[in-house]
């Protein structure tokens, strides 16, 4: 159940993430992935593996939007 809810969460987190970036709407792609990496951070911190989950370029433009590359 745990498992399934954070894989919509995700799937969520990236189509809003995708629709904001498509549309050049920076803040609400930065809320977006921010919420995306909080939901990667508690699947690690589960155990759960998402790498098959997230698109690796959402990931990356993510990562970018939070200064952690």
């Amino acid at each position: 159940m745990f498992e399934t809810a954070l894989h919509e969460g995700i799937t969520r987190a990236q189509d809003g993430l995708r629709q904001a970036r498509r549309e050049g709407l920076p803040h609400e792609a930065t809320a977006y992935a921010a919420r995306l990496l909080d939901l990667v951070d508690r699947a690690r911190e589960n155990g759960i593996d998402t790498t098959s989950w997230v698109d690796p370029e959402l990931m990356t433009a993510a990562l970018a939007s939070a200064g952690d590359t």
